[in-house]
């Protein structure tokens, strides 16, 4: 149930508090995508927190460093032509591909960390 919470937590944080000077910025600026990583991480803890379910405190700062990171540095776009899928990023299929993409690794990385820390 937790991870599920949290799941719901990345989907608040990463598109209902994501306004247009975070999503816009965060790729070039430091202050929008901190403060966007700040919402994410405030809402996958606190929808899991108001649960009773909470993530210990410790792991906030992994949840926040690893959002940072894949959202501030391509990541995604990287690992996708690392393992061939230029053409689905950039296709017909982008940018959907991109976003489906991104959402998987953040999920996966929620997985991570809610199995090896709070689960």
């Amino acid at each position: 149930m937790t991870l599920l919470l949290a799941i719901i937590g990345h989907l608040v944080g990463d598109y209902l508090t994501q306004n247009d000077w975070m999503a816009l910025n965060k790729k070039r600026h430091l202050l929008p995508l901190s403060v966007h990583c700040l919402l994410w991480t405030f809402a996958v803890w606190i929808i899991t927190w108001a649960h009773g379910k909470g993530w210990p405190a410790g792991v906030l700062p992994l949840l926040f460093f690893t959002h940072f990171t894949q959202d501030g540095f391509n990541v995604i776009t990287r690992w996708m032509d690392f393992i061939g899928q230029k053409d689905f990023r950039t296709g017909p299929c982008a940018p959907w591909s991109v976003i489906v993409v991104d959402n998987v690794w953040h999920i996966v990385t929620l997985f991570a960390v809610w199995y090896f820390f709070a689960a």
